[in-house]
């Protein structure tokens, strides 16, 4: 009798939505984070459950726990709780309570420092965000932002062998060019190839545009458009340049002289208006990228990119374990150089899922994965990579990837991407969903290759 009486008490608080917290249940039904945006801290929490309520714990620098009902932003598909946190260096520690239905179950505990650039709970210790805003330096001469490239390879590669260098088109003069140490666009040529310092792979001679970590802490970035970073590791990147632009890596060639270098690129345009970039796994993976931004207001300090909690060799695992059986192949075809995109692998025309798309929409695969010919609308091609094409709303977030076909690459960098954002097709920033940063005076570029 006293057992059905218990039973029934907790019915009823259930029923009035009291939360019945199991202790320490670990769950792999979610994801969580942190996103720090001035002085304010979002709390989130997304599940992949049958969840209507999450509650936060958390403490700032040990003190009092403070104890929230989460709000749900259906944008996001998260459920969020702002912090404001004034001052960089500040730890949260934090947990949630959160229902599956009926049951409710206790997360362990995350921490993250203000300022880590993190973004994907854990202990994230020095990173990107380690670099307090105030101390990067403003541009000086043509500067328009300072650009800093960092090594975040926890000693794999020293800084010597993590090669960068920039290539875009010089507004002032249109000419395609690469950036000097000194913060000077110098135009690009077909003898550039051939001059001295040049670089050389399999008898042909290439561009050395680049410069190494080791060169410099901090360097000017002009105005510059349709601009590209590449980052090569271990090795500089093979390119060749001409007199009206260059010829980048080409993963579908399997003479590349690339096809056996460790390379990734963020791509950026700074012009009048600010600085507008993002990283992109449109193409490959090749490694872990950070990708700060901080303006000259201090109001605006952001990362994007995969959270520095994410290795290398933990995404590769964790790509083949997560992705349908259509797309494993992405992650060993161009191993362990990158993971590549579909359209680069068995999706191609002739492969063995080239027609994968078939039915669901009426276009092409090619176009579709490609974003091109047929399929060119750029809220059309989101709609049919993210399978949301046939329902009436093609803006919730959380609709996106719930079924067959759909691109489960792209949603594998949102699901490992801070704040779930990436660029996992052409138009994948449709509805905001892209690792992209924008802000009209920008003061600081910070990246970070990670491994």
């Amino acid at each position: 009798m006293r057992r059905k009486t218990l039973w029934l008490l907790l019915t009823l608080l259930m029923a009035i939505g009291f939360p019945m917290y199991a202790s320490r249940v670990a769950a792999a039904d979610y994801t969580q984070g942190m996103s720090v945006s001035g002085s304010t801290a979002t709390i989130w929490f997304s599940s992949s459950v049958n969840t209507s309520w999450v509650d936060v714990h958390y403490q700032v620098n040990g003190g009092t726990q403070q104890n929230f009902r989460m709000t749900y932003n259906s944008g996001l598909a998260r459920y969020e709780k702002q912090v404001t946190v004034v001052a960089s260096g500040n730890v949260l520690t934090y947990s949630f309570t959160y229902n599956n239905g009926t049951p409710a179950y206790d997360t362990p505990t995350f921490s993250y420092t203000i300022g880590s650039g993190n973004g994907g709970g854990g202990n994230p210790g020095t990173g990107i965000g380690s670099i307090p805003a105030s101390s990067i330096p403003t541009p000086t001469g043509s500067g328009a932002v300072s650009l800093k490239v960092m090594n975040g390879t926890n000693g794999a590669y020293g800084d010597a062998q993590i090669y960068w260098g920039v290539l875009g088109i010089n507004p002032a003069n249109n000419a395609w060019s690469y950036l000097d140490l000194n913060g000077n666009l110098i135009a690009i040529s077909t003898a550039l190839n051939d001059a001295a310092g040049h670089l050389t792979k399999n008898g042909q001679n290439y561009a050395n545009i680049y410069h190494k970590v080791s060169d410099a802490s901090w360097v000017n970035l002009p105005k510059i458009t349709a601009g590209r970073l590449f980052l090569c590791v271990g090795t500089p990147c093979y390119i060749k340049t001409f007199n009206d632009g260059f010829a980048g890596p080409d993963i579908n060639n399997p003479t590349d002289p690339n096809q056996n270098v460790y390379f990734d690129f963020v791509e950026f345009t700074v012009d009048a208006a600010g600085y507008h970039g993002n990283t992109t796994r449109v193409d490959a993976f090749g490694f872990p990228i950070q990708h700060r931004l901080v303006n000259r207001a201090g109001n605006y300090d952001r990362t994007v990119g995969e959270p520095e909690t994410e290795t290398r060799a933990g995404l590769f695992t964790a790509y083949s374990n997560e992705v349908p059986a259509a797309f494993k192949s992405l992650g060993t075809l161009q191993a362990p150089y990158r993971i590549v995109a579909p359209i680069h692998g068995s999706f191609a025309a002739g492969g063995a899922n080239a027609n994968y798309f078939a039915g669901y929409s009426g276009y092409n695969t090619q176009d579709i994965l490609r974003c091109d010919n047929s399929v060119t609308d750029a809220s059309v091609c989101a709609a049919i990579n993210r399978h949301v094409y046939t329902s009436s709303n093609w803006n919730n977030v959380a609709t996106y990837y719930q079924a067959a076909p759909a691109n489960y690459y792209a949603k594998f960098w949102h699901d490992h991407g801070i704040d779930r954002l990436a660029y996992g097709f052409a138009y994948d920033d449709v509805n905001g969903q892209a690792s992209y940063l924008e802000v009209g005076d920008p003061k600081g570029l910070i990246v970070r290759v990670g491994w």
